[in-house]
């Protein structure tokens, strides 16, 4: 039984031998992938000789002199320029604020006589009132003003801007007299309200002698509006003109009581010379930088109308000035109005040191002058038939400072 399974397994690994020394039959070809090209490759192009000069690749609007090969790339001469920003012409910031403290003087026209104001009864008949020894006297040639300035420029390269100027300066003097035979009340106070006058007959008038406090005043501003161009700039100066608008103020008083507190009471008894200017302005502007210091100076004018008014309110109506013992009728005090024309140049003149990046401090000069212009100490001369019309100046020495953003 043994030999008979032997015989068998003998049988089946001599038929396992032949087949596996039989020949494979050979594999089928691969097939080629599809493709929509050509099926041969362009030849290599042979590389330029060492010496050879580049190609040049045509310009724009030139007739091409060579063919454009898709298998070079072309690379321009240079890069291209970037757009740059516009260069900053200094100093810098596009705010800036100048606030200025003024130690300034004016002329003083002071009236060569006393005045005698006149008292009605309300019928239409006026007697002799109280006198005012206003005789030499002046709202004061020194005193303290204030100044501003603003500006802006409309761009990046600081080239057009706008600026604003404004200036003020009020002077006060009050002094006493002395009335006889009078009293000069004021119910609600010497520095508001209307005052009130009594006159005692004889023989009161006599043992009665009443005092009173007059103001004579001026005040004095101006405000201008430019437009500014620079015309020349390099890294240490600059120089731009100027072109707008100019309006000045100027006025002197003279009424019964102190300084009034947000009152207008007291302009029912006063006389008053006022002068309003209107112009049409240009000038130029510029300053030089070195070393941290730096100078400036500005010099405009404006030409336009001036418009004297002439007032004389309440007790003032029918005022007279002192004519040796007599007192004779103020006729400047009913002149009319009247246009006149009248120019107004101004010069500011600064030296200051750059103290950070956005301040500045300095100290200068500034000079205001207008043309024409009526005063008041004319007015109350009895001489003058009409109002007398002279130039008027202002000067300052000024302390500030300039803040920019």
């Amino acid at each position: 039984m043994r030999s008979r399974w032997l015989i068998a397994f003998s049988i089946v690994l001599f038929g396992l031998d032949s087949a596996s020394a039989q020949p494979q039959p050979p594999l089928p070809p691969p097939v080629p992938p599809a493709s929509n090209g050509p099926t041969e490759l362009p030849p290599l192009l042979p590389p330029p000789p060492p010496d050879a000069p580049l190609a040049e690749v045509p310009r724009p609007g030139t007739a091409p002199g060579i063919d454009y090969d898709q298998g070079y790339l072309y690379l321009p001469e240079k890069a291209p320029e970037r757009p740059r920003r516009p260069e900053e012409c200094g100093p810098g910031g596009r705010w800036w604020v100048t606030p200025s403290f003024e130690l300034s003087w004016v002329p003083s026209v002071r009236p060569p006589a006393s005045v005698r104001l006149r008292l009605s009864d309300g019928l239409g008949n006026t007697a002799p009132g109280p006198v005012i020894p206003v005789a030499g006297r002046s709202a004061g040639q020194f005193e303290a003003a204030l100044g501003l300035v603003l500006g802006h420029w409309f761009d990046e390269s600081h080239t057009n801007g706008a600026e604003a100027s404004f200036f003020i300066r009020s002077a006060d003097n009050t002094f006493g007299g002395v009335t006889p035979g009078m009293l000069v009340l004021f119910p609600e106070g010497p520095w508001r309200g209307t005052p009130q006058v009594i006159a005692f007959p004889e023989p009161f008038g006599d043992r009665i002698l009443g005092t009173f406090p007059s103001t004579l005043s001026t005040f004095f501003t101006t405000v201008d509006v430019n437009y500014r161009r620079k015309l020349l700039c390099t890294d240490n100066a600059r120089l731009d003109a100027l072109v707008g608008y100019r309006f000045a103020y100027l006025r002197d008083e003279l009424y019964l009581g102190e300084v009034p507190d947000d009152n207008s009471d007291y302009k029912r008894n006063r006389a008053a010379v006022a002068n309003p200017f209107h112009g049409a302005q240009v000038g130029l502007a510029g300053e030089v930088r070195k070393n941290g210091w730096y100078a400036s100076g500005a010099a405009k004018v404006a030409f336009g109308v001036v418009t004297p008014e002439v007032t004389a309110t309440g007790l003032f109506a029918g005022a007279e000035g002192r004519v040796g013992s007599q007192f004779t009728a103020l006729r400047a005090l009913t002149t009319a109005e009247k246009n006149e024309f009248a120019a107004m140049p101004v010069l500011n003149l600064s030296i200051g040191r750059q103290v950070s990046a956005r301040t500045r401090v300095f100290a200068g000069y500034t000079f205001q002058y207008l043309s024409r212009a009526g005063r008041l100490g004319d007015a109350l001369t009895p001489a003058n038939s009409g109002l007398v019309l002279n130039d008027f100046w202002t000067q300052s020495v000024n302390f500030g400072f300039e803040w920019r953003h």
